[in-house]
């Protein structure tokens, strides 16, 4: 992309301040979850981009998703996805290990939020009319990629679906 096509990237602490807020709205932490789980949705991205998009800046098409999917593809394998299976390999119950999980969890949403501030510093295309879908391009990128994009239909995943359209959108 051309630097004169591209517009100023998002304030990193506004859109993290915002994402939390988002992702503390009944419901959407669990669908955005069910998401990665079901369809190897990158929860980042997809908040991201309807951060993007309620500020009239996107997503035009998929090619965001796959532009973002790529800002932070490194990042992600590299560290978040090791961070998440540590935590999650300590499990939550046993007493031993319950403040090394917590650490393992203060680090792991300290990862997403440098994370984050990758997707921010993106610079945004100029132009082009926003229209809602956010949501549905972020599933149909990570679904098509994972060969699992008939899950959307499920009807739990469905429902995930529906309600972040709604919280988001």
């Amino acid at each position: 992309m051309r630097p004169e096509e591209d517009g100023p990237a998002f304030n990193a602490g506004d859109e993290w301040r915002s994402v939390i807020a988002t992702y503390a709205r009944p419901g959407v932490a669990q669908a955005c979850l069910l998401l990665q789980e079901a369809l190897g949705v990158d929860v980042l991205v997809l908040l991201h981009l309807a951060y993007a998009q309620g500020r009239g800046q996107g997503p035009a098409g998929p090619e965001h998703v796959g532009r973002a999917d790529a800002a932070i593809r490194g990042w992600r394998d590299t560290v978040v996805r090791p961070l998440r299976a540590v935590r999650r390999a300590l499990g939550k119950d046993d007493p031993a290990v319950r403040g090394l999980r917590a650490d393992i969890q203060r680090c792991e949403l300290e990862a997403e939020r440098h994370g984050l501030a990758l997707l921010s510093a993106m610079p945004w295309p100029q132009g082009g009319a926003c229209a809602p879908g956010a949501v549905q391009h972020v599933v149909r990128f990570y679904g098509e990629r994972g060969g699992c994009l008939a899950r959307a239909s499920e009807p739990d995943v469905a429902a995930a679906i529906r309600l972040l359209e709604n919280h988001l959108e």
